[in-house]
C-alpha cells in the first residue's frame, strides 16, 4: 500500500474514532507463496460496509468484509483468519470459524494468506448529568478508574473545568430545553442522572430512554423513582421498567448514603456491567486453599 493510501486510511480511522464509530482494521499479517497482497496491506471496514484500503480485492476481500461486519454486529472480539487460495479446490478456510469455511472463492493464486481482523470500538463513556456533590465524586472516581466522563449541568458554577479537572469534557446546557445537552448517547455509553431537581431528572431520563445508550441510571428514593416512571409511562405509553438498561434507583446497595459512597456504588454498578463481572466475593473459604498452579512467590 502506498503512502498516500496509508494516509487516507489513517485519516478515516481518526475521523471514525472521533465520531465514536466502531470499525475493523483488517491487516494482511502473513502470506505464503502467491497471494493478491503482501503482508502489511490494510483495509478499514465500517459497520455499514464502507471500506477504505484493500487486502486484495475479489472474493477474498468480500469474505473479509462480511466477517468484519459480523464482528461489529455481534460485539465479538478481534480474530485472525487464514485462507488457502488453492488452484485445485479454490477453497478459503478461515481458522476457528464456521462462517466461510471451505467457501469457493474462485481464486487460483495457489498461496495462503492470513488476515488479522482488529475490532476498534469506542471506549466506555460516562455521560454524567448533574455536577453536584454526588456528580463531583463520580467524575473524580471515574478518572481514577480510567473512564472517560462528560459532565453536563445547567448551572455555571457547577459546569466548570475547575470543579471537574479530570473530566474529558464539561458542558453547560439548559437541560429543561435540551435534556441530553446536545449529546447523542451511543451503545457504549453509560448515562448517569444525578441532577439538581426531580423535573430535570425526569426530562433527562425520558430523553435517555429514547436514545441507544448501554446503561441508564437515575438517583433518588424509590418513591421519587416510581413517580417519575409513572409520569413517563403516561406520556409515552411505555413502561420504562420494561427497559433492561434502566437502573433506578441507581447503584449497588453498599449501605452508606454519603456522597462519596453513593458515587462508589454507582461506579461499582457501571464497572460490573462494563466488564461482565459477577456480584460475589472473591475470597477463599475456610476449607479452600490455593491450587498448585495458583501459588506465587511471596504469597
Amino acid at each position: 500500500m502506498n503512502s498516500s493510501t496509508d494516509a487516507e486510511l489513517f485519516r478515516e480511522a481518526a475521523r471514525r474514532a472521533a465520531a465514536r464509530e466502531a470499525f475493523v482494521f483488517c491487516t494482511v499479517s502473513a502470506t505464503l507463496r502467491s497471494a493478491p497482497r503482501d503482508a502489511g496491506a490494510k483495509m478499514l471496514v465500517a459497520a455499514d460496509g464502507g471500506i477504505t484500503g484493500t487486502v486484495g480485492g475479489g472474493p477474498l476481500e468480500g469474505v473479509v468484509i462480511y466477517e468484519a461486519r459480523q464482528l461489529l454486529a455481534t460485539a465479538a472480539p478481534s480474530r485472525t483468519m487464514h485462507f488457502a487460495l488453492n488452484s485445485g479446490s479454490d477453497a478459503a478456510t478461515p481458522i476457528g470459524t464456521e462462517a466461510g469455511a471451505g467457501e469457493e472463492l474462485g481464486m487460483k493464486c495457489g498461496g495462503e494468506i492470513t488476515v488479522l481482523l482488529d475490532v476498534i470500538r469506542p471506549p466506555a463513556r460516562i455521560l454524567l448529568y448533574g455536577g453536584g456533590h454526588v456528580g463531583e465524586r463520580v467524575a473524580a472516581l471515574a478518572a481514577q478508574l480510567g473512564l472517560c466522563t462528560v459532565v453536563i449541568d445547567d448551572r455555571e458554577e457547577f459546569a466548570s473545568r475547575e470543579r471537574f479537572p479530570f473530566a474529558t469534557e464539561v458542558r453547560r446546557s439548559d437541560l429543561a430545553r435540551e435534556p441530553l445537552g446536545g449529546i447523542s448517547p451511543g451503545p457504549s455509553d453509560f448515562v448517569v442522572i444525578v441532577t439538581r431537581c426531580h423535573a430535570v431528572d425526569e426530562a433527562v431520563l425520558e430523553a435517555a430512554l429514547a436514545a441507544s445508550s448501554r446503561y441508564i441510571g437515575l438517583i433518588g428514593s424509590r418513591r421519587k423513582i416510581a413517580l417519575i416512571l409513572r409520569n413517563i409511562a403516561r406520556r409515552t405509553g411505555r413502561d420504562p421498567r420494561q427497559d433492561e438498561r434502566l437502573h433506578a434507583p441507581i447503584g449497588l446497595r453498599l449501605g452508606d448514603k454519603s456522597p462519596g459512597e453513593v458515587a462508589l456504588s454507582i461506579l461499582a454498578e457501571v464497572v460490573l456491567l462494563k466488564s461482565g463481572g459477577r456480584l460475589e466475593h472473591a475470597r477463599l473459604h475456610a476449607r479452600e486453599g490455593p491450587k498448585p498452579h495458583d501459588r506465587m512467590v511471596g504469597l
